[in-house]
């Protein structure tokens, strides 16, 4: 798919700190999930697309979502919570927020188009009340 153009070397690039390791695999392991994180970005946001080429939606914000994305599988691939030292201990979280492929509600917001209607005030005050001479 590789519509937007995140590439492992920019997943390296955003996970400033991460030793993420280099080699022709690991680059079609990361390309296979920003290719996922694409997918799943124009589902639960089917605009992206359209108000990319209209100018009202950054491609460098959208680019930053899918990175988060992917660079949130690669810090926590095995979805460890927990781990001990003597006697080794491993907790594995089954929540959704470790070593799965998701979109934040507050990315999610940053992507969603921008709510349609007008905009005006609103009246404050009692059922008929009016302005005098109104």
């Amino acid at each position: 798919m590789a519509t937007l153009g995140v590439t492992p070397a920019d997943i390296r690039a955003a996970g400033f700190g991460l030793d993420i390791p280099t080699g022709a695999a690991v680059d079609t392991q990361i390309q296979t999930l920003v290719d996922k994180a694409e997918a799943r970005l124009l589902a639960a946001v089917p605009s992206i697309h359209r108000r990319i080429a209209a100018g009202t939606l950054s491609v460098a914000l959208v680019e930053g979502v899918v990175e988060d994305m992917v660079l949130r599988v690669i810090k926590n691939p095995r979805a460890l919570r927990q781990m001990g030292v003597d006697d080794f201990q491993a907790t594995i979280d089954t929540a959704v927020s470790s070593g799965a492929l998701y979109v934040t509600t507050g990315e999610l917001a940053l992507l969603a188009p921008p709510p349609r209607g007008a905009v005006g005030s609103v009246r404050i005050g009692l059922p008929g009340w009016r302005l005098p001479g109104a």
